[in-house]
């Protein structure tokens, strides 16, 4: 079974570019071709969409962490050093109320 999916292209472009469409498409091949039943064609479509959730998520989380990594790297100030910023200028306009007040 894992043979046919080679011959076929899927397990060498990553399931991530696999629609579920195109999985069930490729199985129903198979099972029509009688290299697989309908059974493991069932498991097999659960597999791939299975696998290709795991990598989307490993993806998104390297994605995720590539961009945190760069943005630290950068001169960009984070939500955390303008909220800093906010609350420090809250605290000087308060202070400069107060002189002027005198």
């Amino acid at each position: 079974m894992i043979e046919s999916l080679r011959k076929l292209g899927l397990l060498g472009i990553g399931a991530v570019a696999i629609t579920e469409e195109k999985v069930r498409e490729v199985v129903d091949e198979l099972v029509e071709k009688g290299e697989v039943s309908t059974e493991e064609g069932k498991t097999l479509v659960r597999e791939l969409l299975a696998e290709k959730k795991k990598q989307v998520q490993e993806l998104d989380e390297k994605i995720s962490g590539d961009v945190q990594n760069a943005i630290g790297k950068s001169k960009i100030a984070s939500k955390d050093d303008v909220s800093r910023l906010e609350d420090k200028i809250t605290e000087l306009e308060a202070t400069i109320r107060k002189l002027v007040e005198k």
